[in-house]
């Protein structure tokens, strides 16, 4: 399944890192609620299920999410870390997630 974050299509959910590929990627931490998603997080890595296992926003993400924390994750195998920070930045002016504090509700597309 996939999820339209800003213009890039993210694999996910994910409940779990077990289902993470441990490779480069741009990746979103959602909270869902009922019918609607709230993005807690924007992180880039060029090892993505390590790096959100060792995330030290973990706690924030739990605090700020009364539903399911969920993981979508837009794979970059050939992006360097310059332009996966790019697609960070872009999708953090888009969406200000800030950890929870400054929510702000997206409709994703679902296919």
């Amino acid at each position: 399944m996939s999820f339209k974050l800003g213009k890039y299509s993210f694999n996910g959910p994910y409940t779990s890192t077990d289902d993470l590929k441990d490779r480069s990627g741009v990746y979103a931490i959602v909270c869902k609620t009922d019918n609607e998603f709230f993005l807690s997080d924007v992180g880039e890595s060029l090892r993505v299920r390590t790096r959100i296992e060792n995330n030290d926003k973990k706690e924030c993400w739990k605090k700020n999410c009364t539903g399911q924390i969920t993981v979508f994750v837009y794979y970059t195998p050939f992006l360097k870390q310059q332009k996966r920070l790019h697609i960070e930045q872009e999708l953090r002016e888009l969406y200000h997630p800030a950890c929870g504090t400054n929510k702000k509700v997206f409709t994703g597309i679902l296919s």
